[in-house]
């Protein structure tokens, strides 16, 4: 009886899918969910994503060929709804997932999806929420122990997730099927680099997509500020030279973020990364003219207020806005122009920009210069990144930062004994009663131990100079 029970529930969905699916769309499924051996070889050498453009081919194929052998998976294998692949796999399976109705999605009893790496263990085919991965509230490290908190993006909230197998950790965001689009992902998955969070895999379950990627322990740059207030122009210097090289990586190959805020920049253990890419353009000319406004207000350019066209310098603005951001504890014109008179900035940023004014008192005079830059008004007088990159203000000598110096010395250097004292060590970056809740110049003392957790993730890395405003 159970038997011929399972076969009908089987039966009825496979009814409900020919129903819903037209035979392409059924021939694709097949293909990618059970690809033959003879298969597997010719994936190497054809993409099949409908969502990429055919200049973007070549590159993509150089990726996949190209991923680094450690704990990546090798080329499509394994049978099953859920199977590891390399980045054209997993871009035919988004495609394939925006293109599919979620009704028919939905009524699937079983998850499905493609995994990049092999340390997110597969077992029979299946990779099961809450068995083979397990999912948890986002702590953040600058909360009171036992707060939990999920931070949300434009269409998606992110959770913590732990592979049951290898203990790995991961981020994980979930997003409806119905407000998914291809786009949100095609460029992380496309494109690697050290300061762009990695994603792991691709994976549908019920009707939400768990995109999991890399895990930024130390929370983003938005939750350092609202918890310890303003930072320290050694912290600012890190920040800001490990989200150029970022940026300098995607202006490269003509991509503009486009959201380039403190809460888009996420703090490792020894790196920051750009994150959400959702409203991420790859530009095929000099100038991109948007259809719509994209961006946050108080970050954007007034070049991209315009909507006439812009290019990838409207990172480097929403960059130093950002530093403005750091500095202060505040977002650009919020200060002057407060949200409960203006509701919008538009018009501000219009005939305003750039916003010189917010710049912190104490900033020093190389820091200024570089925000003048990185915030012209005519963006072709503005600096790029890789200029930025090359800025007295972010090569400062020992005397006039020395802890952004230590901490630069200290990371480089793999063999560090402090390093191989912390890894022996328990993890103490949730600690918080390192922190106090005073403002002004005593969260600003506090915000001086906090770097050394969230943005190195070693407490004791760094011996600060024999200095009392230190600390």
């Amino acid at each position: 009886t159970m038997l011929r029970m399972e076969l009908q529930n089987e039966n009825a969905g496979l009814e409900l899918l020919l129903a819903q699916l037209n035979i392409d769309n059924i021939i694709q499924a097949v293909e990618i969910l059970y690809p033959s051996e003879e298969e597997e070889d010719e994936e190497e050498e054809t993409s099949g994503e409908e969502g990429c453009s055919q200049d973007n081919m070549d590159e993509l194929q150089e990726h996949a060929n190209a991923q680094p052998s450690h704990g990546l998976a090798p080329l499509a294998q394994g049978e099953g709804p859920v199977r590891y692949g390399n980045v054209a796999d997993m871009l035919s399976f988004i495609n394939l997932m925006s293109s599919t109705s979620t009704a028919t999605l939905s009524h699937l009893q079983e998850e499905m999806g493609v995994l990049l790496r092999t340390d997110m263990v597969i077992k029979e085919g299946r990779y099961r929420i809450d068995s083979d991965v397990t999912l948890f509230p986002w702590k953040l490290v600058y909360r009171n122990p036992g707060s939990g908190h999920i931070p949300k993006g434009s269409f998606g909230k992110v959770h913590l997730a732990q592979d049951a197998t290898t203990h790995k950790r991961m981020a994980c965001k979930l997003i409806p099927l119905e407000n998914f689009k291809a786009s949100d992902v095609e460029i992380q998955a496309r494109f690697r680099h050290e300061n762009i969070a990695e994603l792991f895999g691709v994976l549908l379950w019920g009707r939400t997509l768990h995109l999991f990627m890399e895990a930024g322990e130390g929370g983003s740059v938005l939750e350092k500020l609202e918890s310890c207030g303003p930072m320290r122009e050694f912290e600012i210097i890190w920040v800001a030279q490990q989200v150029l090289r970022g940026l300098e990586y995607l202006h490269g190959h003509n991509i503009i973020h486009h959201d380039v805020k403190p809460s888009n920049i996420v703090l490792m253990s020894d790196k920051a990364v750009l994150v959400d890419f959702g409203l991420t353009v790859q530009m095929t000319g000099d100038v991109y003219v948007p259809r719509d406004l994209r961006g946050t207000e108080m970050y954007m350019s007034p070049e991209l207020v315009l909507c006439r066209g812009h290019n990838t310098k409207t990172d480097v603005y929403s960059l130093g806005t950002s530093i403005v951001h750091m500095q202060t504890g505040s977002p650009p014109w919020v200060r002057r122009y407060p949200r409960s008179s203006y509701p919008s900035y538009l018009y501000i940023i219009h005939k305003k920009a750039p916003p010189l004014e917010d710049i912190s008192e104490d900033c020093s005079p190389a820091m200024k210069g570089l925000l003048q830059r990185a915030m012209d008004r005519v963006p072709s007088q503005r600096s790029s990144a890789t200029e930025l990159l090359h800025e007295e203000a972010l090569h400062p000598s020992r005397d006039e930062q020395p802890r952004c110096w230590s901490l630069d010395s200290a990371l480089d250097e793999g063999t560090h004994p402090l390093l191989c004292q912390q890894s022996q060590s328990t993890d103490t970056t949730q600690d918080s009663s390192l922190y106090t809740d005073d403002s002004g110049p005593g969260r600003r003392r506090a915000s001086l131990y906090m770097d050394l957790g969230a943005l190195a993730g070693y407490y004791n890395l760094v011996r600060g100079p024999p200095s009392v405003e230190y600390g």
